[in-house]
């Protein structure tokens, strides 16, 4: 199980690995076309023409540590969406499920601040 953990936290950046069983055993894992076509939109496809057409207020949630998708990705989404904030925190690709305590309280204080008018 050690051997597991210590590949996982490398493939997915996880600062804490003895987490990565726990996150495994509650994770519902797709289809294996579900994950083709995962794979494929992320060879051949871009929303980067799109970005700039969002109005309403974006949270962009990124890893420090991710291997799989770079930090410049989520900086490039800040910088083309209006009236997005980029939260940048101190875990890799899972940081939803293993840093969620955190992530909660970011996605919450997002939520309930209001809106103002100059979004619209």
């Amino acid at each position: 199980m050690i051997e597991v953990a210590k590949h996982a936290a490398q493939a997915y950046g996880l600062r804490k690995p003895e987490l990565a069983h726990e996150f495994a055993q509650t994770v519902r894992l797709g289809s294996m076309l579900g994950y083709f076509y995962q794979m494929l939109g992320g060879v051949g496809w871009t929303s980067i023409p799109w970005l700039r057409k969002l109005r309403q207020p974006t949270l962009i949630l990124h890893g420090d540590d991710d291997p799989l998708v770079p930090l410049v990705n989520a900086k490039i989404m800040h910088r083309l969406i209006p009236h997005s904030q980029l939260y940048i925190f101190h875990d890799g690709h899972l940081g939803l499920g293993t840093s969620a305590q955190e992530l909660a309280q970011v996605v919450d204080q997002f939520l309930t601040v209001p809106v103002s008018s100059s979004t619209g």
